[in-house]
């Protein structure tokens, strides 16, 4: 008995297929680079955080609301960096304990 299975929901425009997402990580240098750009990122924010308590220390502009957003999405950014850090790290130690 064969079955085909048809997509009943319409393409998302902008979304990548699986095959697709590899070969621009190929291209683009694969899991290194996009960990490098995730650490850009992330010390972007960091840096727009601090630059925000700056100001709002120190100038007549007091953006509390602004200066908690910068502050917990630099923080949610580093969690999250650590947590995918800690996935390779572990994803590594399993493939060096596989015998050959």
């Amino acid at each position: 008995m064969n079955l085909k299975l048809q997509s009943v929901a319409p393409p998302i425009p902008g979304l990548k297929t699986g095959t697709e997402s590899q070969k621009q990580n190929v291209e683009s240098g694969g899991l290194r680079s996009t960990f490098e750009k995730m650490l850009q990122e992330v010390n972007q924010q960091q840096l727009n955080a601090e630059a925000k308590q700056v100001e709002l220390l120190v100038t007549d502009n007091k953006d509390i609301h602004g200066t908690m957003l910068a502050l917990e999405k630099a923080d949610l950014s580093m969690r999250l960096m650590l947590q995918v850090r800690n996935k390779l790290v572990s994803a590594y130690e399993e493939v060096m304990r596989m015998q050959v």
